[in-house]
């Protein structure tokens, strides 16, 4: 598979699809939700580091509605970052128990790249039976 530049919503798609595992039609995960998803890890993004969505001295957060060639203005450094927000987010619909490990990963990965902090990721809950007590 050729190396993609993610610069644009169709080559952020297509590299997500390949983390997701979700490469050959009919694929799992609908264009229409990655793109939310996107859109969603954009949004995110913006909480956490709205100096990158300043452009003419206004905070736009850019959406998408279709998979297209159209800019993603994300600076390259962090664009990583937003492909891991975009898998988190496909991952959390998911209604596989097992997807919320892989979902907690990216999502971590994603904050820990735009903050520079490691967060811990969600955990919490009682023991089930037999397990040890801390």
């Amino acid at each position: 598979m050729a190396s993609l530049d993610l610069q644009s919503v169709d080559s952020y798609i297509k590299d997500a699809r390949v983390i997701l595992l979700d490469t050959v039609p009919p694929y799992r995960y609908s264009d229409i939700s990655l793109v939310v998803a996107l859109n969603i890890a954009l949004q995110e993004g913006r909480r956490l580091r709205a100096d990158l969505f300043i452009h003419d001295g206004r905070v736009r957060v850019p959406s998408f509605a279709a998979i297209s060639g159209e800019p993603v203005p994300i600076e390259d450094q962090f664009r990583m970052a937003f492909i891991f927000g975009l898998c988190a987010h496909a991952l959390l619909r998911d209604a596989e128990d097992v997807q919320d490990i892989r979902a907690n990963m990216f999502m971590t990965a994603f904050q820990s790249m735009l903050t520079g902090v490691l967060i811990p990721p969600i955990s919490g809950g009682t023991p089930g039976p037999g397990s040890p007590q801390k």
